[in-house]
């Protein structure tokens, strides 16, 4: 990969920054993680910052309460902005905000991106759809808990070990379209992830990383997407550079392959694939 000009790198956190075992980071709000993953994060900490990366942008489906303990190994100045629930909310640890995105949508210039980041005000009703109906319907089925997690602009949760992911996001799919009112899920998205199952109003990772470009300054092409699964597909699309780790799904993988030179599978899994070519900067 030619890596020349190469600014800003938006990292996704659950199959990337994992230790070399894969150890998932922990779904508890607040719970710090273990040893073996601080000892990788503390690695990618020191590899960024002697790197000629500007920004490292962590780009993730989790919320800041659960990805708060993983920054707090990533005390680099060049992770300042952090892309929270697939891109629905921006936060700046610099000022310990979030910021408004269809206000700085708005401000760089982009009305199409503003309009489609207005619509996050409206999750709340997609909320109460599962808290009073959606929920119990699927937790009677699977005889499990299924609580969304405490997020402000999507709708997540967890996938039980003992249930098929594909099968539990056509059948919430099915639910929503056939209980929410025809305006409340024109523009709901259905996706799943490794581990959750993530209900978007119409906005995705590939909108924050075009407003975190322009509200930088920056063009793609100074741009790298490292990312795993299938919820990476739009920004390894669109994106010119782009890597995965060997564990990467299978789909992800031969897509970075079509991107010739720019696109590296690593050899190596998890985080060590992103301290690989940190290191090698």
């Amino acid at each position: 990969m030619q890596t020349a000009g190469l600014k800003i790198i938006f990292q996704d956190i659950d199959g990337c920054l994992n230790p070399a075992d894969g150890e998932h980071f922990s779904v508890v709000a607040g719970e710090m993680p273990s040893a073996n993953q601080a000892s990788m994060l503390d690695a990618i900490n020191q590899a960024v910052e002697t790197s000629p990366i500007e920004h490292f942008i962590i780009n993730s489906g989790r919320p800041l309460a659960m990805v708060h303990p993983i920054l707090m190994h990533l005390p680099t100045t060049k992770a300042r902005y952090v892309l929270l629930e697939h891109a629905c909310v921006l936060f700046d640890r610099q000022t310990n905000a979030y910021l408004d995105c269809a206000q700085l949508a708005a401000k760089c210039g982009l009305s199409a991106l503003a309009e489609r980041y207005a619509r996050v005000e409206n999750i709340h009703r997609l909320f109460q759809w599962y808290r009073t109906e959606g929920q119990t319907t699927l937790e009677a089925h699977y005889q499990c808990p299924l609580p969304a997690l405490d997020k402000v602009g999507n709708l997540s949760f967890y996938i039980p070990e003992h249930v098929d992911g594909d099968e539990l996001l056509e059948r919430i799919e099915a639910l929503a379209r056939a209980q929410l009112a025809p305006e409340h899920q024109e523009h709901l998205q259905f996706l799943r992830s490794d581990r959750y199952i993530d209900i978007l109003p119409g906005i995705h990772k590939l909108d924050g990383i075009h407003l975190l470009t322009a509200h930088l300054k920056m063009e793609l092409d100074h741009a790298l997407a490292i990312g795993d699964f299938l919820n990476d597909l739009p920004v390894f699309e669109e994106f010119h550079r782009v890597l995965c780790p060997s564990n990467a799904h299978p789909k992800i993988r031969a897509l970075t392959q079509t991107k010739g030179s720019n696109g590296i599978v690593s050899d190596k899994a998890y985080g060590l694939a992103v301290l690989d070519f940190l290191e090698q900067l």
